[in-house]
């Protein structure tokens, strides 16, 4: 009975611990302090948003795109590109480690799996009453789904789709980029630890996707509304901001020592 007590009185106090030791970011905070950096250091953002701008123009170029056999050429380049920004950032020298390189290919690979893991069941899910039984009483409304999801201009089928990746987006690419920056910088690249970490900011994360993708889409609506084409350089210059953004919510959850810039 004694120790029966004793095990509750530990298991109180190792639950109080686990839930003093949940830390959580706020995505406000995370905007400001992304943004006092690139006022502070503004040759070094711009210079960033001139290299990604340059991949992308580059990446125009080549004729058929994904199809052709030198993007593949171009998206290695343009991964080498990324991993040095995300090194440079937090200024980790050296800027270039092809050792932290290739250990930031396990957790692409496993965002890459995620990710097309989830939308093949979303694919075959549909399917799957038809093989239960259902297919007199299921036919009709899944005709009619089909019909909206295949529709190019329908306003539900893009809310429907845009919905469900931000609400999966923690688990699906927030999280999983935090192990990926751990793997470029030298930390913990293991995305299981990633999600222990930063349980508890499931709603942070649907935040600061919403806010993402919010700029992405406005910023294309825009585009197509007024006829600007400034898409390549719009894209030059969000995802650049945006990845200081991750890396500042990186360093909420894993010890880091700041280095002095020079």
């Amino acid at each position: 009975m004694i120790q029966m007590q004793k095990k509750r009185v530990i298991l109180r106090k190792t639950k109080a611990k686990s839930i003093s030791e949940i830390k959580t970011f706020s995505l406000l905070s995370v905007l400001r302090n992304s943004t006092r950096f690139v006022l502070l250091y503004k040759r070094i953002f711009i210079s960033w948003c001139i290299a990604n701008f340059i991949f992308l123009y580059i990446f125009r170029w080549i004729p058929n795109g994904w199809t052709n056999s030198l993007s593949i050429l171009w998206l290695v380049g343009y991964y080498v590109f990324w991993c040095i920004f995300i090194r440079y950032i937090p200024q980790h020298q050296p800027y270039f480690s092809l050792i932290r390189i290739f250990n930031g290919l396990i957790p692409t690979s496993k965002i890459m799996f995620i990710n097309i893991s989830i939308y093949v069941l979303l694919a075959i899910t549909p399917y799957i009453p038809f093989f239960m039984g259902f297919r007199d009483k299921y036919l009709e409304f899944f005709e009619n789904y089909m019909a909206i999801m295949q529709s190019n201009n329908s306003l539900l089928s893009c809310v429907l789709i845009y919905t469900f990746i931000i609400l999966i987006s923690p688990y699906t690419i927030g999280r999983p980029y935090i192990a990926f920056i751990g793997a470029i910088i030298g930390r913990n690249r293991s995305i299981m630890d990633a999600y222990k970490r930063t349980r508890g900011n499931y709603l942070s994360f649907v935040k600061c996707a919403i806010f993402i993708s919010g700029f992405i889409i406005l910023s294309y609506g825009i585009d197509d509304i007024f006829k600007i084409n400034t898409k390549i350089i719009v894209m030059s210059i969000l995802p650049i901001y945006f990845n200081i953004a991750l890396i500042n919510i990186y360093k909420v959850f894993y010890k880091y020592r700041a280095k002095t810039r020079q």
